[in-house]
């Protein structure tokens, strides 16, 4: 280590810990109850939906808060968009009805990096 990293770590500012995230509740969620948790209010988890299930997105805020690249995720059903691997208002839906079978696919290999990354909390109702 250098001399002037040494008298940055010895004499410079200290970083405040970070705030703990809050944390979702486990339980079942209406999708009425899911768009609370929009990341509109900083104190509450983000949550998201996907093919019934519920996943806490907190610690993913960068991505999935307000102004993320996927802050239109958060409090609703992604279900339909993930699948077809789009933003549009409309696909943020549960209903798989008529999707391909590469969607299908798709929208498995989401489930698989919400699984590996994300805590499930509860089913959609």
């Amino acid at each position: 280590m250098g001399l002037g990293r040494f008298v940055a770590r010895l004499f410079g500012k200290k970083k405040k810990p970070a705030a703990p995230l809050p944390e979702a509740e486990e339980r079942d969620y209406s999708l009425q109850e899911l768009a609370a948790y929009d990341g509109s209010d900083p104190g509450k988890p983000l949550l998201i939906g996907i093919r019934g299930q519920v996943y806490d997105v907190t610690r993913g805020r960068d991505f999935y808060g307000p102004g993320g690249p996927y802050g239109m995720f958060a409090g609703r059903d992604c279900t339909r968009a993930l699948a077809k691997v789009s933003f549009d208002a409309e696909l943020f839906t549960g209903d798989l009805e008529g999707l391909e079978p590469e969607e299908l696919d798709k929208l498995e290999e989401w489930i698989e990096m919400f699984e590996g990354k994300y805590r499930r909390v509860g089913q959609l109702r």
